[in-house]
């Protein structure tokens, strides 16, 4: 009877770590938007937000065990403004939520999140000439959020109480575009909506110690905010990834972009088609770190140029943003390049590794 007692409590033990807890969450984010350039101090204004999503415990996934209490959401975001000409937010969200340390009975989280959004009110010449912040009501969303987790009613369900903060803007794909900033406290409530068995991933047990990968991008950014003009980038990047882990790796390597806005910053008048090659063409080295959660890569680099045709740039750029493998050697990327917080493009990309 002991030796049937005991199989039976093994096996619940292993169902029960065999299993992912999920959420319905619905969270509050009362905050106000940043007036962080002189342009835009007519749109500061207090706000807040509303968010519905679905997240799921990751601890026991294949990649998951390499983190520290994963998780993984979907949600539908809504956001009042505050004003007349910045309008209302709809929007789509999609995030990742990682455990820091431990505070007595609750844990201390960081969460980000990327998605898409429509803003109701953008700028226009005649009807909203006031709102020089956000140029399409297309827009690029991003959140990053710093949060005390409390499990409550039997460790079922949780509160996440911290502060956040939100960004809204195209990545120049449209001129305007100094963007919405929006600094938050945040308040959520996570529902227990049962759990979900694992699928049954068998996990490669082969670390290579480098991969290689070659990525062709597109990109079009808008400039000059008096008369438009539209501008298509096209390059390739080299990257060597340095696995550290199943789930973490360091990134190097090669940029080449064609970007005709050289020319255009000296000359509005020049005629694109007859800018030369080497007056188009950029040069850098890049260097950073991607994190990876399932099939989904996050990426973070910073890059030098080494030639450059003028000035118009800083020396330095950074990189965010996700790739997505569909295969062990298919892929495909979507990062925004800025400079200083200020946004070149946003970078679209097909990527093969070896």
């Amino acid at each position: 009877m002991q030796r049937w007692l005991t199989h039976i409590i093994v096996f619940l033990s292993l169902v029960s770590f065999g299993q992912n807890a999920n959420h319905l969450a619905l969270s509050y984010t009362p905050g106000f938007t940043l007036a962080h350039r002189a342009d835009i101090k007519n749109l500061a204004a207090h706000n807040f937000g509303l968010e519905l999503a679905f997240e799921s415990d990751k601890s026991n996934t294949n990649w998951g065990k390499y983190y520290n209490k994963p998780s993984v959401g979907y949600g539908v975001l809504y956001y009042n403004l505050g004003k007349e000409e910045t309008g209302h937010a709809f929007g789509v969200l999609t995030h990742v939520k990682l455990n820091l340390i431990k505070v007595g009975k609750s844990d201390v989280k960081f969460r980000m999140g990327a998605g898409l959004a429509y803003l109701t009110k953008k700028f226009d010449v005649y009807t909203n000439r006031r709102n020089q912040a956000i140029g399409s009501n297309l827009n690029g969303s991003m959140q990053f959020s710093l949060v005390a987790h409390t499990p409550v009613r039997n460790n079922l369900d949780y509160i996440d109480y911290g502060i956040s903060i939100s960004h809204y803007s195209n990545a120049a794909f449209k001129v305007p575009n100094l963007g919405y900033n929006i600094p938050s406290l945040t308040f959520r409530y996570g529902f227990n909506v049962g759990n979900n068995r694992l699928d049954g991933e068998v996990e490669n047990s082969v670390l290579q110690k480098y991969d290689w990968r070659a990525t062709l991008i597109y990109g079009k950014k808008q400039r000059n905010f008096a008369a438009p003009q539209d501008f298509y980038n096209f390059g390739l990047q080299l990257r060597g990834l340095k696995n550290v882990s199943k789930v973490k790796a360091w990134r190097f390597g090669l940029d080449y972009t064609l970007d005709k806005t050289y020319q255009f910053s000296e000359d509005n008048n020049v005629a694109l088609d007859s800018i030369s090659l080497i007056d188009k063409s950029e040069f850098a080295v890049a260097a950073g770190f991607q994190w990876s959660f399932g099939k989904a890569d996050v990426i973070a680099e910073l890059g030098a140029y080494l030639y450059k045709p003028a000035v118009l740039k800083n020396p330095i750029s950074q990189r965010m943003g996700v790739a997505y493998r569909f295969t062990e050697n298919i892929s495909a990327q979507g990062t925004l390049r800025f400079h200083r917080g200020v946004a070149d493009f946003f970078e679209i990309g097909v990527g093969y590794t070896l």
